[in-house]
């Protein structure tokens, strides 16, 4: 009994390039990082390894950096729980870090202003002096003409 020749299956080979290796390594270590972060118990290293990212280069291949903050670099506990945490709770933070933000430059601002009602005071008082100064000298003149006058005057008398 032999099979029509439609009906038989035949290995059939698949070539893989890099690029699908380099998919497929890929799905499997978000998938194990997934397993570890969804199942803690199972992750007998202790403390959870930070996710790996991966960017492509120029040509095509991938690099893996360890950490978000660049090859070698990490972000702090903090910010790493942060950035995994709900949406809600980052969210808040964001609002937050914004709203310490606008009363900082409020504050900024506040204190140009007053620094610029100072120098316009300070302005006004330097005129002021420079006017009576001007004016002292002026009657300063005035008396020593005076003073000449009447030493003339009475040394004609």
């Amino acid at each position: 009994m032999s099979r029509p020749p439609s009906s038989q299956t035949t290995p059939q080979t698949y070539r893989v390039n890099d690029r699908d290796l380099t998919e497929i390594e890929l799905h499997s270590v978000d998938s194990i990082n997934d397993l570890h972060r969804t199942h803690p118990e199972h992750n007998h290293k202790g403390s959870r390894p930070p996710r790996p990212t991966y960017t492509p280069s120029v040509n095509g291949h991938v690099r893996h950096m360890t950490g978000v903050g660049g090859p070698g670099g990490q972000w702090p506990s903090g910010v790493q729980d942060m950035l995994s945490g709900s949406s809600s709770r980052v969210y808040a933070m964001a609002c937050g870090v914004t709203t310490l933000l606008l009363i900082t430059l409020l504050l900024m601002f506040y204190f140009l202003v007053q620094q610029g009602s100072v120098l316009w005071r300070l302005t006004g008082a330097v005129r002021d002096k420079e006017a009576t100064t001007a004016e002292l000298s002026l009657l300063i003149q005035q008396l020593q003409q005076l003073t000449r006058n009447l030493t003339a005057s009475r040394g004609r008398t």
